[in-house]
This record gives C-alpha cells, sequence and structure tokens, in this order.
C-alpha cells in the first residue's frame, strides 16, 4: 500500500515537474497577436494625407535555425490627394530578435532589420528601400513600445516566479527554468 502511494505520488511529482520545466508560445499564436496589433495601430499612422494598410503578416520563428523572427508583411501606402489617390503596394521582409521582459512577462522583437522591400506602384515594380519607410516607422513604432505577445494566462504563472531563459526554436519560442547560466 504504501509503495503503490510513494510511486503514485513520484508520478504526479515528475509529471508536474515536466509541465513546469519548458512552455512554448508557438508562432502561430504570436503571427495572431501581432497581426491584430498592427491592424489596430494602423489608423494612428494614417496622417494627412498619407495612408498606410496591412493586408499579410507571416511570422516565422527560428528560420534556418537562426535567433530571429522574420516577419513578411504586404500591405499598402497611399498618398490621398485631393482629386486623386495614389497607392503603392509594398511587400517587406523584416528580422527583429525576440526578447522576454520578465518584469512586463511578455515577448517583444527588438533590433528590426529590413532584409527586403518590393514597391509596385504606377507601373514600376521593383526594390526601392525609401518607399517602404512608411510602413516600416508603423512595424517599429509597435514593436519597440508594445510587446507582441502577453504571457497574462494562467498557463505561464510559473513564469513570473521563477527564473527564466527563452529559447528560439524553428516554430515557437520556449520558456524554461534556469537557475544558472
Amino acid at each position: 500500500m504504501f509503495r503503490t502511494l510513494t510511486l503514485t505520488l513520484s508520478a504526479l511529482l515528475l509529471s508536474a515537474c515536466a509541465g513546469l520545466s519548458q512552455y512554448s508560445v508557438s508562432e502561430s499564436e504570436l503571427e495572431k497577436a501581432l497581426y491584430t496589433q498592427l491592424e489596430e495601430q494602423a489608423p494612428r499612422f494614417t496622417q494627412g494625407l498619407v495612408e498606410t494598410r496591412i493586408d499579410h503578416l507571416d511570422l516565422t520563428v527560428g528560420p534556418d535555425n537562426r535567433q530571429v523572427v522574420r516577419l513578411d508583411i504586404s500591405g499598402e501606402t497611399a498618398i490621398n490627394a485631393l482629386i486623386a489617390r495614389f497607392p503603392a503596394a509594398l511587400d517587406l521582409q523584416i528580422e527583429g530578435r525576440p526578447v522576454y521582459d520578465r518584469q512586463k512577462n511578455a515577448i517583444f522583437i527588438r533590433d528590426l532589420n529590413l532584409l527586403k522591400s518590393k514597391v509596385n506602384a504606377f507601373g514600376y515594380q521593383g526594390d526601392v528601400a525609401a518607399a517602404s519607410a512608411g510602413m516600416m516607422q508603423m512595424v517599429r513604432a509597435v514593436l519597440e513600445n508594445q510587446p507582441v505577445y502577453r504571457l497574462d494566462d494562467g498557463r505561464y504563472g510559473w513564469l513570473k516566479t521563477v527564473p527564466v531563459a527563452m529559447d528560439i526554436a524553428p516554430g515557437r519560442l520556449v520558456f524554461s527554468p534556469r537557475f544558472s547560466d
């Protein structure tokens, strides 16, 4: 009887430790949260005659086993003149470093770099980094000042109570206790 109880308690303890040993956030969770944020912030960047909109976002965590997050963003920047609208379709590829802020219990993307930019406007198609400045300004303003993902849900409660390391694995960010480095 005592042996069965001991084995049962040991199994429960091991499963609890396994649950605490690691937790991950998938790239689809991050992508959904980021797209929602960018959509909400877009009106803030529509100033005067210039309007910026994001139509599509694809987020990749750890591409090529690197310690970065890659964002593929497509959208439109348009100049609204009195009698006409002049749109420019933009496709951007941006990389940044995901950072976990323990005090805010949130993930940010920092050190953003523009890798590629394609513009399609007035019959011109090409790589013009200057034309993508408005879209990059919007993305930087959101990512540098607001978390991409908040770990507020009950699944992440243990992250606030122990030292945590965030590792980047292909397709996910992995959180695990780390008491020494």
